[in-house]
């Protein structure tokens, strides 16, 4: 049974947090055994209790992240049949998971290479669903004549990539909100989709009217 520290985290997810830390840090290939047992503050010797190996601890961090993405984008693609409200609450998905649990997101987009090859297929068949949901969803949205992009395939790369950069730059002390920013990036994805941002559909535009007023 796992004890736990008096803040309330057992022992196992202190380990874990401590790995996830240098992971993201120093990378997989530069982290050893013992600076994760240092980082946790526990022992070298009761560190494999918890762990495993460190390929072990990876492989959990690289499900949770996969998994925190893949199954409520499937519930986003189950609730509603609209590719327009389905991108929305996908990128709003992508950017929150990314701006809240950074650190995470960054480990599981970058160190899947770390992992042998058995284990590299399994997340990777995880990150392939899961890119399937949004490369239907916009293939869905062009055939309806919502969106209009010249490759299906390169904008939803485009749009994986932009908002996964979330990770790297997101502080809750910093200028925007994560709502405003969940906001504005909705905005430009529907943007680079070929949609007119709301209320700015052609027949909704004012007239345009002339700066000089006409002569007599």
């Amino acid at each position: 049974m796992a004890t736990h520290d008096p803040a309330g985290a057992s022992t196992a997810e202190r380990v874990e947090q401590a790995a996830l830390r240098l992971f993201a840090l120093r990378g997989f290939e530069g982290t050893g055994i013992r600076s994760i047992a240092d980082e946790a503050g526990i022992t070298l010797g009761s560190l494999y209790h918890y762990i495993g190996t460190k390929e072990d601890l990876l492989d959990r961090l690289m499900q949770k992240s996969m998994r925190g993405l893949l199954d409520p984008g499937r519930e986003i693609v189950e609730a509603t049949d609209n590719p327009r409200e389905r991108i929305v609450k996908l990128v709003e998905l992508h950017v929150r998971r990314h701006a809240e649990d950074n650190l995470l997101s960054i480990v599981g987009d970058a160190e899947i290479r770390s992992l042998t090859p058995a284990r590299r297929r399994k997340a990777v068949a995880l990150r392939d669903s899961y890119e399937t949901l949004w490369e239907e969803t916009i293939s869905e949205g062009s055939r309806q004549g919502d969106f209009h992009v010249p490759d299906v395939k390169l904008a939803t790369f485009a749009l994986l990539e932009m908002c996964s950069g979330v990770a790297y730059w997101y502080s809750p002390n910093g200028r925007l909100s994560l709502d405003a920013i969940a906001k504005a990036f909705v905005e430009m994805a529907l943007s680079l989709l070929g949609v007119d941002p709301v209320g700015t559909a052609p027949d909704a535009r004012p007239e345009r009217r002339p700066r000089h007023r006409a002569r007599p």
